[in-house]
């Protein structure tokens, strides 16, 4: 299967896997090395076993199509330069079709040690800097440009401070949001989604601020996404999505959205690439607000996060308060403490929320 065809056995995949979930089990996907190849799913308490194909090509999906909406193209990393932590992050995201729509090009970094937190974001009309040249990316905007394919991108990002100028070098096992890469969201067929992640990626190059140049090491997540979202001037929806990154290996797309019901469900990619797709919560702590000046809107800056079926209990904390990377919508660059399978694990992740 392709781009946005979802083919039978992937909606059947999905109405299982949340038939699973409603009722307490889990659905547990084994990722084959090709992108479409058949994998071994587990669905409920290991009650039936069926090969899927997945319902993405990475390589091939990559690149933009014209005749889809909402298109994504995310990156965010944890890296070491100049003997501080910082969290980066680039974000090229066109909204609706090709015709009617508009782009946003975002940036930001974080200093995870001191709180330090600058962005950069430009609003573009529909396609504007995207190149559908096939395969592969191919984005050029005043603050991005950023080609490459799935082997290796190269990411040349701009803020008012500085640059960011890494290599970026997929590792490991793709993650298939959903086992299979295709979900509704909101819990409804009437919004397709598509996405899927390169959670372990190899990150090297050099972070300049403020005239000084140091050299970059450590890991990110590319996320690709895209399908049709209501028009949220006149429905009522958000989300909350998280890129979670444990130091027992596992890595983990966790969805909160709420619209006419709230679905909480998480993908979990194990070391040996085994993956799991498990119901979850999210608590907001709302004793810890954070409102921002620029657009009124307030967030929480701690959650706590539980997945029973791994005996997961995390806490998740953002390294800075003032991570609204564009009116209405927080990127927030956050450290995670907890227990999970019973034993004590750190991390780190990029949160997102939305529509609060």
């Amino acid at each position: 299967m392709r781009k946005t065809t979802v083919g039978a056995t992937a909606v059947a995949a999905a109405l299982v896997a949340s038939l699973a979930l409603a009722s307490g089990g889990s659905a547990t996907a084994t990722t084959a090395a090709g992108p479409a190849s058949a994998h071994s799913t587990t669905f409920g308490q290991g009650l039936r076993q069926t090969n899927l194909p997945v319902a993405v090509d990475p390589a091939a999906d990559l690149a933009p199509t014209p005749d889809r909406q909402n298109e994504s193209w995310y990156v965010t990393a944890h890296v070491i330069a100049g003997g501080h932590r910082y969290g980066l992050l680039a974000h090229y995201l066109n909204v609706g079709d090709a015709k009617q729509g508009r782009a946003v090009s975002a940036v930001s970094i974080t200093n995870e040690d001191t709180g330090w937190y600058t962005k950069s974001n430009v609003a573009l009309p529909a396609w504007t800097g995207l190149s559908d040249n096939k395969p592969g990316l191919n984005i050029h905007t005043d603050n991005i440009t950023w080609t490459g394919d799935t082997k290796e991108q190269k990411l040349h990002a701009k803020v008012p401070e500085g640059t960011i100028d890494v290599t970026l070098k997929p590792q490991g096992n793709v993650l298939y949001n959903a086992g299979t890469g295709y979900f509704p969201m909101f819990g409804d067929t009437t919004y397709p989604n598509y996405e899927y992640a390169f959670p372990s990626t190899d990150t090297s190059g050099t972070l300049t601020l403020n005239g000084r140049t140091e050299k970059v090491r450590g890991e990110a997540w590319l996320d690709r996404q895209w399908g049709p979202l209501p028009n949220f001037t006149t429905v009522k929806a958000s989300w909350t999505w998280m890129n979670i990154n444990l130091s027992n290996g596992d890595k983990i797309s966790l969805w909160k959205t709420q619209g006419n019901k709230e679905n909480t469900w998480v993908t979990v990619q194990k070391p040996d690439g085994t993956q799991t797709v498990a119901e979850a919560t999210v608590t907001p702590d709302e004793s810890t607000l954070w409102t921002s000046p620029d657009s009124g809107k307030k967030y929480p800056t701690r959650w706590k996060v539980t997945i029973p079926g791994e005996h997961a209990n995390l806490n998740v904390k953002v390294y800075a308060d003032n991570q609204e990377l564009v009116q209405g919508r927080l990127e927030g660059s956050a450290g995670i403490t907890g227990t999970y399978g019973h034993r004590p694990v750190t991390g780190d992740t990029y949160i997102e929320v939305t529509g609060r």
